[in-house]
Formats: structure tokens, C-alpha cells, sequence
């Protein structure tokens, strides 16, 4: 059975529409892995996680084993 994530990666763009002024928490850029973003679909190594339902975007990533 595919489980999809609750944790979705964000690039900054995406991030930055949806919480105006706030700061990012990210992982560490060592540790950063190239990821598609789940709200707008576009490559990113931004590090930014979010906590969404993965029913609710567009682009949700697969639950890692």
C-alpha cells in the first residue's frame, strides 16, 4: 500500500505565500536532499518541511521507509 507524508517539503516561494514574515525553519544545508515542492510542484532544496494532511496538496511526497 503507497502511504503518502504528513511532513511535505516547501520551496521558499511556496513558504513565503503562505506565511507572510515569518522565518523558516530549515534543515541544515549538509543534510538537505533535492525534493519536489507539494504546493506548486517545482524542484527545490530549500530544506523546509511542512505538516499538512497529504490529501490537501497538489504534489504530496511518499512516506520514506
Amino acid at each position: 500500500m503507497t502511504r503518502l507524508s504528513w511532513t511535505q517539503p516547501a520551496c521558499d516561494s511556496c513558504w513565503g505565500q503562505r506565511n507572510p514574515g515569518r522565518i523558516a525553519t530549515r534543515v541544515r544545508g549538509d543534510y538537505r536532499e533535492s525534493e519536489v515542492c507539494c504546493y506548486c510542484g517545482r524542484g527545490t532544496r530549500s530544506g523546509i518541511y511542512v505538516r499538512v494532511d497529504p490529501t490537501t496538496v497538489p504534489h504530496p511526497t511518499l512516506e520514506k521507509d
